[in-house]
């Protein structure tokens, strides 16, 4: 009689065991969409900017990078798009910036924006929810942007301060 239960009960544990695993890979193995309609617009830099940004060339190949940003259909494609824009700004981050723009409230907020780049990248490789890092990075790739437009509009000359003794 205990035979009996006992092959019972290691049949049981078998069928259990077998099912649940297979849910695992097939969702592992699944290609996710992604509906980048809900990922916010960048931010446009204004006229006086644009001039001054259009000899950078790292900063023009990263632009280039990132309109594909919203092209992508799926988890692989947001992979290789991520892979390229990382690639990009790392060869910003070590180029020479332009005189204005070499500040560090531009080098800080590119900082904030690798962060959440990287932790977008993350997202993806672990199949998390990634639109919540997306709106993240964009909205500081748009900060980052945006401190290009107030660079150029500030007029304020900080040497008049500072030699005021």
């Amino acid at each position: 009689m205990r035979s009996v239960h006992f092959f019972i009960l290691l049949a049981i544990l078998l069928s259990a065991c077998r099912g649940g695993g297979n849910d695992q890979v097939i969702s592992s193995n699944s290609v996710v969409e992604i509906d980048v309609q809900q990922l916010p617009k960048r931010t446009a830099i204004n006229p006086r900017a644009t001039e001054l940004l259009k000899d950078w060339k790292e900063f023009q190949e990263l632009e280039t990078s990132f309109d594909a940003l919203y092209r992508v259909a799926n988890n692989e494609d947001l992979i290789l798009v991520l892979e390229e824009i990382i690639l990009k700004q790392n060869e910003m981050e070590s180029s020479e910036y332009p005189e204005a723009f070499d500040t560090p409230q531009i080098k800080s907020r590119q900082k904030v924006f690798k962060t959440f780049l990287l932790k977008l990248k993350a997202a993806v490789e672990y199949r998390e929810d990634v639109i919540p890092p997306a709106k993240e990075m964009l909205a500081s790739y748009n900060a980052f942007r945006e401190q290009f437009n107030v660079t150029v509009n500030n007029t304020l000359d900080l040497n008049e301060f500072l030699d005021e003794n």
